[in-house]
C-alpha cells in the first residue's frame, strides 16, 4: 500500500510534499496529511481528504479545533489558508481531489456573494 504525506507549513501559507520543502530560514509550522489511493477513489473519498487538508491547514495558519468560531472563519477566510490548500491540492495532482476542491471553493464564492448581497436589517 503506497502512503503520502503531505505536509503543511506556516510561510505565507504553503503546504508542500516533503520532497518540495526548502529551508528558508523562516519558522515554519508543520502538519502532515496522511492518504494513499483509497482517499482518491470516488469524490466522496476525494472530499474527506480535502476537509483532512482543510483542517491541517486551518491548525498551520493559527486556529485549532478549539478556537472560537469567529477566528476559524477569519483563519478559513486569510491568504495563509487559501495558499495552504490550494497548494496541497496542487502538489497532490489528482482529479478527484481538484474537482472537490474546486466545488467547495464555488461553494463557499456563492455564499460569500449571497450574504454581501443581503439589504442591512435581515
Amino acid at each position: 500500500m503506497n502512503k503520502w504525506t503531505v505536509f503543511a507549513f506556516v510561510l505565507g501559507g504553503v503546504i508542500s510534499t516533503e520532497s518540495d520543502a526548502a529551508p528558508t530560514g523562516s519558522v515554519t509550522t508543520e502538519i502532515r496529511v496522511r492518504y494513499d489511493h483509497r482517499d482518491l477513489t470516488s469524490p466522496a473519498a476525494a472530499h474527506r481528504l480535502l476537509g483532512r487538508i482543510r483542517d491541517a491547514a486551518l491548525e498551520t495558519c493559527g486556529a485549532s479545533p478549539f478556537s472560537l468560531p469567529e477566528f476559524k472563519a477569519a483563519t478559513v477566510a486569510s491568504q495563509c489558508w487559501r495558499d495552504a490548500v490550494e497548494n496541497a491540492v496542487r502538489s497532490i495532482d489528482d482529479p478527484l481531489l481538484t474537482a472537490a476542491a474546486r466545488a467547495d471553493r464555488l461553494a463557499n464564492t456563492g455564499r460569500s456573494a449571497e450574504s454581501s448581497q443581503q439589504p442591512a436589517g435581515e
